[in-house]
């Protein structure tokens, strides 16, 4: 079962290749070696397709830029989805990184034993330098998910078989609601996640 790792990547004032060389190199040290890595590049620079190409030897990687409704997060992140091919795939955001070299193991082993759609794993926070962090959070479910209370987190800490991308994808017209717009879809066509009570990430 061969999971995909999507990546929407961007300039991040001047950081994002910074930011990606982070993340690459967590999943470079990932237990779990049956994966691919997804990047949507909306960056109208170079800067993170010279890191990719620091990493093409060393991780299996696909990159595609992205020219198309720059600066829309959502979209850009359905783009990376769109290209991955595995049987599971984890959102992964340019700025936030593994914690646990065993995370995708862990998910992979949790869609095993289960027959639910989604996973939603633990996270913790950096400071912008990426050494620094705080509060530690557990995904859970509440009522007001829609309303914009959210008991998740950030994108980065849901995988989810391929399937559900067939009818549930970012909604392209929202931004700071992206995220909860899209777990309500998903808990309202799917049913609830795998809640996964574990750190994995790092935001």
């Amino acid at each position: 079962m061969k999971i995909s790792i999507a990546v929407p990547t961007w300039e991040c004032n001047g950081r994002g290749a910074e930011f990606l060389d982070d993340l690459l190199r967590t999943i470079e040290i990932q237990t779990f070696e049956d994966y691919e890595v997804c990047i949507s590049d909306h960056s109208m620079d170079n800067e993170v397709l010279n890191k990719v190409k620091e990493f093409e030897n060393k991780l299996r990687i696909f990159y595609s830029k992205n020219t198309e409704d720059r600066g829309n997060g959502p979209a850009n992140t359905n783009k990376a989805i769109d290209m991955c091919s595995g049987e599971i795939i984890k959102i992964m955001f340019q700025d936030d990184f593994f914690y646990d070299d065993e995370a995708l193991e862990k998910i992979h082993s949790e869609f095993e034993n289960s027959d639910k759609m989604w996973l939603v794993n633990g996270c913790n926070h950096t400071q912008t330098d990426g050494h620094s962090f705080y509060g530690e959070m557990y995904p859970k479910w509440n009522g007001k998910i829609i309303d914009g209370v959210n008991t998740i987190s950030s994108p980065s800490v849901v995988a989810a078989r391929s399937e559900i991308f067939d009818s549930v994808e970012f909604d392209e017209k929202l931004v700071m609601m992206m995220d909860c717009d899209f777990y309500f879809n998903c808990d309202n066509k799917f049913g609830s996640p795998i809640f996964l009570n574990d750190v994995l990430v790092f935001l």
